[in-house]
């Protein structure tokens, strides 16, 4: 493949990372909107955050799985179309439960773009190089979220909460065809659609190997740490502090600032430093990081600061680290590579889901859910790193 070409196929992977992370998210500075529009309590507006990523999560396991047997081209653009059929749905929602309804649809069929992107880059790259070249693509998978809030919290002061499903399914639609257009095939071994025997014990495989759990469960937790932020953040910041859904948005440019640098580092250092070492550092900013929003809310420091500042070093933590663990689990067994990237993203979006749920329900007229939740993730990323690789240590 040319390198005009190589440009090409990662737009297109960029642009549908983007489509996919950014439609979960853009609604998050509406959730105080859109609970008083319906009149229902937190946990039931939270169920439109958690239970979008649980169709995420289960869905990456079928795509995964159907990219290896059928291709990566016709999956992704059959994950694109329900995708922007769930995006319509939320558009025109008349319940809470239409809405949610619409998101699980949304979450299923945006979870191709996700796991489809990764297993194409395992086809063209090696598994050092696959770091770099991820860190570019999971930069637009979580800067993406990072700033939806922006448009998010715009479009609901100027328009309501409706408008951010307005844009994204034009948003989506555009994608859909420019994929449809451009987007080739990279998968040239395509294998035998797996009876439910094999299919799980290729995911038990996976699931036995401490390398992967390694890899898996860090990134997981590190990913919790964000959307126990997303989830949270608006009670603590509109709600209970008081400030608008735009001054909400805008605050996620400091977390896009860490993320970009931290994903500078991962491009600039991974294969001089290793995956392993990158992924340890990045751990220590997410630590230090939460550590302090914890420690500023619980003191009663509640203002805007203290809650974006240490969520700067959060980004930075994630840049740095999110591409090499993605790198390392998919690179446990190349030939499963769409699986192992399936599995990773389940495992990455149910543990954020039940964080997202637990934290966001929680609405007790304090901030301090949002630190105290913010900080367990970060310390559960940590354990999980270290444990499975002792145990592998050991093992060999």
């Amino acid at each position: 493949m040319s390198e005009s070409n190589h440009k090409l196929l990662k737009a297109i992977l960029a642009l549908t990372i983007a489509s996919s992370s950014f439609a979960i998210q853009v609604f998050l500075p509406a959730l105080p909107s859109v609970q008083k529009y319906f009149n229902v309590s937190p946990a039931q507006v939270q169920l439109a955050v958690s239970l979008p990523l649980m169709a995420i999560a289960i869905g990456t396991l079928f795509w995964g799985v159907l990219s290896d047997r059928f291709g990566r081209r016709p999956m992704m653009l059959s994950g694109l179309a329900m995708f922007f059929c769930g995006n319509l749905a939320c558009v025109f929602a008349p319940t809470i439960e239409t809405l949610v309804a619409g998101r699980l649809f949304q979450g299923f069929g945006g979870a191709a773009c996700v796991v489809i992107s990764r297993a194409i880059v395992r086809d063209l790259y090696g598994r050092e190089k696959a770091a770099a070249a991820l860190a570019s693509l999971i930069a637009v998978m979580v800067l993406a979220p990072m700033m939806a809030p922006i448009v998010g919290g715009a479009l609901v002061d100027l328009t309501g909460w409706r408008g951010n499903f307005v844009f994204i399914t034009v948003f989506v639609g555009a994608v859909f065809a420019f994929a449809a257009a451009r987007l080739p095939e990279t998968n040239t071994k395509l294998i035998a659609l797996p009876d439910m025997t094999s299919l799980v014990s290729g995911y038990a495989h996976l699931a036995r190997s401490p390398q992967f759990m390694a890899y898996a469960l860090q990134s997981a937790f590190m990913i919790a740490t964000f959307y126990v932020f997303l989830s949270a953040a608006p009670y603590a910041l509109i709600t209970v502090m008081h400030y608008s859904a735009t001054e909400y948005g805008l605050g996620f440019i400091l977390s896009t600032v860490g993320y970009l640098g931290g994903n500078v580092a991962a491009n600039r250092l991974s294969e001089r430093l290793g995956i392993d070492r990158m992924i340890g550092i990045g751990l220590l900013f997410a630590v230090s990081s939460t550590f302090i929003t914890f420690c500023l809310l619980e003191t009663g420091y509640w203002n805007i600061w203290a809650v974006f500042a240490p969520v700067t070093l959060m980004g930075i933590a994630n840049g740095m680290s999110l591409p090499n663990a993605t790198a390392g689990a998919v690179s446990v067994n190349p030939e499963l590579s769409g699986t192992a990237s399936g599995l990773l993203s389940f495992i990455q979006l149910s543990l954020s889901a039940v964080f997202a749920q637990v934290a966001g329900s929680i609405q007790d007229g304090t901030p301090n859910t949002l630190g105290i939740f913010m900080f367990l993730a970060a310390l559960l990323s940590t354990v999980s790193f270290v444990l499975p690789r002792r145990m592998f240590s050991a093992a060999s």
